[in-house]
């Protein structure tokens, strides 16, 4: 399996970055992103969380985020890195117009 990220979620994370008041956010990130890389192996390690459209929407919790992603054949698509107090519905909306353009 491959994972691609999508632009919304690299931004999600370079918004993350921004704003963190971690010392370690770099640090974190890195982890986030190794842990996501278990999708290769266990790409049904997330539960479902959502559908919208044809998309089946998975959640895979890394300590104060989650990650969303869809499986497309052998392709993962990181959708959104949302905090826990992010709005997550305003976030689902976000990902109906994004799966629109791919």
């Amino acid at each position: 399996m491959v994972i691609k990220w999508t632009k919304p979620a690299i931004a999600d994370l370079n918004d993350f970055r921004l704003i963190s008041k971690k010392s370690n956010v770099s640090e974190y990130i890195m982890h986030l992103f190794e842990y996501s890389q278990q999708l290769k192996t266990f790409p049904k390690l997330g539960r479902i969380y959502h559908y919208i459209k044809k998309y089946m929407i998975r959640k895979l919790v890394y300590k104060e985020h989650s990650i969303l992603y869809y499986i497309d054949n052998e392709t993962i698509y990181i959708l959104a890195v949302i905090h826990h107090k992010q709005d997550i519905d305003k976030k689902l909306k976000a990902i109906d117009s994004l799966l629109k353009d791919i």
